[in-house]
């Protein structure tokens, strides 16, 4: 089975092609927020390095978000076209959960087994300006990360209180990078910070968890693919400050 993967919604856009699971094919922009003129490219290159088509693509894989707007729009946007043309189903991935389950693929771990302890609530945390994040909380031992703070769009401090119950957490995300002193002063202890080498949204874990839920649930077709913006309206955000004042 191959799985082609598409990230779009941080800074660098990727791609990757996934046999059974295993990387064929990869390949991650350097320049920030290129996507509308590296993603075209790095499919071709990661079809090219797998030595397959686009036709015998079994799925593309598509993170819809949260995290740059303009991201969303270009990868969802380019899955839609791909699949409109080849009539391969698009499997619509959180980037929180694709984050969530990069901690567990690709870091050492709390305990150095090569996943994250069972009891290390794994954070991961996008930024969205304004003290706000768009957040979740997972644990990450099964196949598949498991949601144990509901994922969405909240103010800094909100969320970080829903992760005092946690003695211990793992953050991802550039939010980590924007707000680091912040979540220093919001929680004193039991806070490890994901190296950069996995902090970041890439397109082998949107293919992986892609190809979980390919297996599980299907695909489906073009028109059926939606981004998610997970913006908190401007009206709830002013709300929000008005009451903790």
């Amino acid at each position: 089975m191959y799985i082609l993967g598409i990230e779009t919604t941080g800074a660098f856009a990727s791609a990757a092609l996934l046999e059974d699971g295993a990387v064929r094919g990869y390949v991650k922009g350097t320049d920030r927020f290129s996507h509308l003129q590296n993603l075209t490219p790095q499919i071709a290159g990661v079809l090219k390095e797998g030595g397959v088509s686009l036709e015998d693509v079994d799925a593309i894989a598509v993170s819809r978000g949260p995290g740059s707007f303009t991201g969303i729009r270009i990868g969802v946007s380019t899955a839609r076209a791909l699949s409109q043309v080849t009539g391969i189903p698009c499997v619509p991935v959180s980037s929180l959960e694709a984050l969530a389950m990069s901690a567990a693929d690709n870091w050492g771990g709390i305990d150095g087994t090569g996943k994250a302890e069972k009891d290390v609530l794994v954070c991961p945390m996008l930024d969205a300006r304004r003290n706000q994040i768009y957040g979740g909380g997972y644990f990450v031992t099964g196949s598949r990360p498991e949601e144990v703070i509901a994922a969405g769009p909240y103010m800094l401090d909100e969320f970080m209180a829903e992760t005092d119950e946690y003695d211990s957490i793992l953050l991802l995300g550039d939010a980590v990078d924007r707000y680091g002193d912040m979540i220093a002063e919001l929680r004193k202890s039991g806070v490890v910070i994901a190296p950069e080498t996995v902090r970041y949204q890439d397109a082998v874990t949107v293919a992986k968890l892609g190809m979980e839920m390919f297996v599980r649930e299907g695909g489906v077709g073009y028109n059926a693919l939606e981004p998610d913006y997970m913006r908190m309206a401007e009206a709830e955000r002013k709300l929000r400050q008005q009451r903790k004042g």
